[in-house]
């Protein structure tokens, strides 16, 4: 799955940066969703033979998504720069090893900062409409905030710090989406999109106490479902 997806990749930034060589037109948008990350589950890291059957699974409730972006309109194809945020809470922590496996509420959250470089194709399907259809992958990176992630161990909802981690570490990562694009005034388009995200792995400290106080790795995935504005200058 992975693989196909990054090859769509490669392909829509192919058509991004094959447009055009005279100048675009420019344009600035803005989104806003809901974000879903996928379950996550960190491992131990390659040649930890102690440990190697050691996992830490995290469970997360929706969250929020932010974008915005500045790029270049060539007609049927688009670039752009784009900056985002992510953030969403940890519902459930699962700890295993070789004897037992624990299952906790969880505490924390973990964020995504991302800076991201973005070809769109984008298809008109009908010729009396300025209504289009578009196709987005991007690659960039992602400094992802890992916050006081843990079980949760009062009744209040707290956490403790001797069973938490907080670390964050910069990684590399790609999406790819779809959408609609519907005009709403002169210049002026309402985007509604479709995004996977997805990073490489990032490496915990060997002192991230949730994470077996060893080096693990842990990548992070996520769906999304953003609306927005784009204004062609």
């Amino acid at each position: 799955m992975k693989k196909m997806l990054s090859l769509l990749v490669a392909a829509v930034l192919v058509m991004g940066w094959s447009a055009p060589s005279f100048a675009g037109n420019p344009y600035a948008s803005a989104n806003i969703g809901i974000a879903w990350f996928e379950d996550a589950t960190a491992t131990a890291v390659e040649g930890d033979e102690e440990d190697k059957d050691d996992t830490v699974g995290l469970e997360f409730d929706s969250g929020i998504a932010l974008t915005g972006a500045l790029g270049y309109d060539f007609g049927c194809t688009r670039l752009e720069a784009e900056l985002g945020y992510q953030t969403n809470d940890v519902s459930t922590v699962t700890e295993s090893n070789s004897k037992d496996t624990n299952t906790e509420d969880g505490y924390g959250d973990v964020s995504l900062t991302t800076f991201m470089f973005n070809g769109y194709y984008d298809i008109k399907p009908m010729d009396d409409s300025d209504v289009e259809i578009f196709l987005t992958a991007g690659i960039g990176a992602a400094f992802v905030n890992v916050n006081e992630v843990g079980p949760e161990v009062y009744p209040w909802g707290g956490f403790d710090d001797d069973d938490s981690s907080t670390f964050s570490e910069t990684t590399w990562a790609y999406q790819v989406g779809a959408g609609v694009s519907i005009p709403v005034g002169n210049g002026i388009m309402v985007d509604a999109r479709y995004r996977y995200f997805n990073t490489a792995d990032v490496t915990t400290r060997d002192d991230d106490d949730v994470f077996d106080n060893d080096p693990m790795n842990i990548s992070f995935d996520s769906h999304s479902a953003l609306v927005g504005l784009r204004y062609n200058f």
